[in-house]
């Protein structure tokens, strides 16, 4: 196969065979050839599903509610326990330092 490139892309690659960064030119060629095919099948898996498909291709996203529950499931209790019984009723005590306020 014979590749002909325009000079300003050809002349980085062979200054850098030259250089040493790769052991030939087939070498570097390789190394691009590779990272063009790397995108094409990246664009290719992102491109949008045609009509008949989008049922299908339609990620299921979860409610924010569930999302939440899962993360408040994952929390151990005893680090539950770690947080003020009065919510944030304190909270400039809990920030700031200040006086705790009176509570009703």
């Amino acid at each position: 196969m014979t590749i002909h490139l325009p000079p300003r892309l050809e002349n980085p690659i062979l200054a850098a065979v030259h250089s040493g960064r790769y052991a030939s030119l087939d070498d570097a060629m390789t190394e691009a050839a590779s990272m063009l095919v790397e995108r094409l099948e990246h664009e290719e898996a992102t491109v949008k599903p045609s009509a008949t498909n989008q049922a299908e291709a339609v990620p299921a996203y979860k409610p924010i509610w569930e999302v939440a529950a899962e993360i408040r499931r994952s929390i151990p209790a005893d680090e539950w326990a770690k947080l003020p019984k009065d919510g944030a009723e304190q909270l400039d005590h809990y920030l700031y330092g200040s006086p705790e306020r009176p509570t009703a």
